[in-house]
């Protein structure tokens, strides 16, 4: 079972802005008024101030229109003119949004200093609205299973254990206690670093691990945790030699999800029938 360890101290996110930053402006609200959109975005349940956020952090929006009754934002991707004008609506108002600052290009879009660049399926790049101007901060070894942009959390997991760090509105990343810096998982019998007899820490000692239904899924997790971006080959029958002590692990299955060999399924040392000129390699891709 993983443990969890939390940090944030999340509060509630109102919508309050106490100025503009210095990549966009707001023109004046009209009052009463609307702009005839037929498909706008629409945000509910939401403040005219948050609204106005929403739309600062999406590059593509260029005004608002904010029913004021149903708490409703229009996130709209043209401005009023000549063939589109404003049209009489009591229950709203009417923003345009200025640019200025295109300084931080996301594929065909800009963000500003409240959205960041993420990637989207199908590698398609957007600016996404965020509570932090902080990048978030990393763990060595460490492996993100949950990002969220608003409110800003990172969720790592850190061989077995859950982390969790946030940012609030305005502020900064809350601190982490520990870092996931210890090595379980090691290759040795070669003089490169990317290749080897793999050997994991288990139980207070370092041991081997046997090549029977040793797979490629497996050499990925290995290498990963290692730094590298996955495996190359498996080397089984002790191609780096024969390794001396336990052998630690045997029928290793591992899903390519873990960021440890260990969180892997696998029979341990006390039912395992290998021996030392079984021991398994791989190559990792550097």
């Amino acid at each position: 079972m993983l443990g969890v360890l939390v940090f944030c101290h999340l509060t509630a996110l109102g919508g309050v802005i106490s100025g503009m930053n210095n990549s966009t402006g707001v023109l004046n609200k009209v009052n009463g008024k609307r702009l005839p959109i037929n498909w706008p975005r629409i945000e509910k349940n939401i403040g005219f101030q948050m609204c106005l956020r929403k739309c600062e952090a999406m590059s593509y929006c260029l005004s608002i229109n904010f029913n004021r009754v149903l708490l409703e934002c229009e996130l709209n991707d043209r401005k009023k003119n000549d063939t589109n004008d404003l049209v009489d609506d009591g229950n709203y108002f009417y923003t345009e949004i200025v640019r200025t600052d295109h300084s931080n290009l996301c594929g065909e879009e800009f963000c500003n200093n409240i959205s960041t660049c993420i990637t989207m399926p199908g590698n398609k790049n957007v600016c996404i609205e965020t509570d932090c101007s902080q990048s978030a901060p990393g763990i060595p070894n460490g492996k993100i299973v949950q990002r969220t942009y608003s409110p800003d959390i990172v969720t790592y997991r850190c061989y077995g254990f859950i982390q969790t760090t946030c940012c609030p509105p305005g502020g900064k990343w809350t601190s982490l206690d520990y870092q996931c810096e210890w090595q379980t998982t090691r290759l040795v019998g070669s003089n490169v670093s990317f290749e080897g007899r793999v050997e994991v820490y288990l139980n207070g000692f370092w041991g081997t691990v046997c090549d029977d239904e040793f797979e490629m899924a497996d050499a990925n997790v290995v290498c990963s945790s290692l730094g590298y971006p996955g495996a190359l080959q498996v080397l089984p029958s002790a191609a780096f030699g024969n390794g001396s002590g336990q052998i630690l692990m045997d029928n290793v299955a591992c899903l390519s999800s873990e960021i440890s060999i260990l969180e892997c399924d696998y029979v341990d040392f006390n039912s395992q029938n290998c021996g030392h000129y079984e021991d398994v390699g791989v190559i990792c891709e550097h």
